[in-house]
């Protein structure tokens, strides 16, 4: 693996984190101190429907930064778009009553072109009655009057080429249209607590996300658009940065030793076979402690590539509604912060730390035949939190994650947190007046027994899962 490719990885890795740990909402932007990734060619005009979009599975994020996100589309980048447009829709499961064709190779991707070949991926459907498409519907009135199409002060340019930061757009619209229409959408795993005035939407959190996540169902979006706040963990996107400062300092060694320095010689020379194996540069971990180490080895391990850890991280349940409530300036409010996940997170002993970085890097080295597959789990649970389900998901996490629940680790990382973020939701559902929030924590604080939801029941609180 070259260096650039090793860069890939590290952007990446900068927001994951073993998979066990994601489901507690918890983060490790271990590298969080490189240099940043170019930024984005995105418009502000366009972010809201593509930080919902780039989550469908429709187009790559490599879009935006190869410098042709903002210039006509290309036939091959226009056919891929489409073509990835129409298996979203066929996930809905609708009837189809034919089969849409792609318009041939042209010079020129007009924005009429881009239109109705959407209009066209929706016609093939036998579609319910609350689509409001008959026979004869005119493609371009239509998109424009559900709001998929929506011009510039200039008219709709019909006759205009097509830019592919446009084409995704449009393209995002009508799969958001036609998920909320069909009644489709990612369930989630969705409470609601009342008392008094006061409303509590709480959804479990997936750190890590696939495009089945996405759209979420229209009850949980109108939730979240309703609320006063967004209460999450850690705020991953915070104006001040002093508390992700502090917990990148202690990810990394600082006094000018290395991790050659802190281990032993059986352990770095295990490491560095692993980092041998997986083609990563010589000394790509020294800077960083044994817990870091440990998150992104076992994450990789989780992954295909960087391109895939990228698109997961940012499809995050947490990040997601993160990046909602600032597109939409809705108030965050932290229930913990980066300075107590970190303190938490680096409290092991060196001796521990350095058993649990043996145990990663062993499994690694030597795979147990044996041992479940870790990626197929956590699609697992991905896919049972899309679906809803409730007792499967409680299932299968406690099952694949017995060991783990057992560990110091987990003892850190549950208990005392779950009841201390119960005790600050029962206050703001006490306070005076009329508010409502929406809450957004790992998964497993709420579906793993004793946990947030069992605390909030256990003082009085009518705690309702929603279907």
């Amino acid at each position: 693996m070259k260096s650039g490719t090793w860069s890939k990885w590290k952007r990446g890795l900068a927001g994951g984190l073993l998979a066990v740990t994601t489901m507690l909402g918890t983060v490790v932007p271990a590298l969080a101190n490189e240099a940043p990734q170019a930024a984005p060619q995105i418009s502000p005009w366009s972010m809201g429907v593509l930080n919902e979009g780039e989550k469908y599975g429709i187009f790559p994020l490599s879009w935006y930064y190869d410098g042709t996100f903002q210039k006509p589309i290309a036939h091959d980048r226009f056919q891929s778009l489409v073509q990835a447009a129409g298996a979203k829709l066929d996930a809905l499961g609708l009837s189809k009553k034919g089969e849409f064709t792609l318009p041939s190779e042209t010079a020129t991707i007009t924005r009429d072109t881009v239109l109705q070949s959407l209009f066209g991926l929706l016609k093939q459907y036998e579609l319910p009655a609350a689509f409001e498409m008959d026979k004869d519907a005119e493609p371009i009135a239509y998109l424009q009057k559900k709001g998929i199409v929506q011009g510039t002060g200039s008219g709709l340019e019909l006759d205009q080429p097509c830019t592919v930061e446009q084409a995704a757009v449009l393209a995002s619209r009508v799969i958001e249209y036609a998920y909320e229409t069909a009644d489709g959408g990612a369930k989630g795993l969705f409470w609601k607590v009342t008392k008094g005035n006061n409303t509590m939407y709480l959804l479990g959190s997936i750190h890590l996300g696939i495009p089945e996540m996405y759209p979420l169902r229209k009850e949980v979006k109108d939730a979240f658009q309703s609320s006063d706040e967004l209460l999450v963990e850690v705020n991953l996107m915070p104006d001040d940065t002093a508390g992700l400062e502090y917990f990148t300092s202690l990810t990394s060694y600082n006094d000018g030793t290395t991790l050659k320095d802190h281990v032993s010689k059986e352990t770095y020379e295990k490491l560095e076979r692993v980092i041998d194996k997986l083609g990563l540069p010589k000394q790509a971990f020294d800077q960083l402690k044994p817990w870091v180490i440990n998150s992104n080895l076992a994450l990789t391990a989780l992954m295909k590539s960087p391109e895939e850890l990228a698109q997961a991280t940012a499809s995050g349940v947490d990040l997601h509604f993160l990046s909602s409530a600032k597109l939409a300036g809705k108030p965050i409010q932290e229930l913990e912060g980066f300075k107590l996940q970190g303190d938490i997170l680096s409290s092991a002993s060196p001796q521990e730390q350095e058993k649990e970085l043996n145990a990663v890097l062993d499994q690694l080295l030597t795979p147990d035949a044996n041992a479940p597959d870790m990626a197929a789990q956590f699609k697992q649970w991905q896919q049972l939190w899309a679906k809803g389900d409730l007792d499967g998901f409680t299932q299968a996490f406690a099952a694949s994650s017995q060991q783990f629940t057992q560990s110091g680790m987990a003892q850190k990382l549950l208990g005392e947190r779950d009841k201390n973020m119960a005790k600050k939701l029962a206050e703001l559902l006490e306070k005076d007046g009329k508010s409502t929030y929406f809450v957004v924590i790992g998964a497993a604080h709420y579906a793993v027994k004793d946990m947030v939801l069992d605390q909030l029941k256990q003082k009085g609180y009518d705690v309702q899962f929603i279907k």
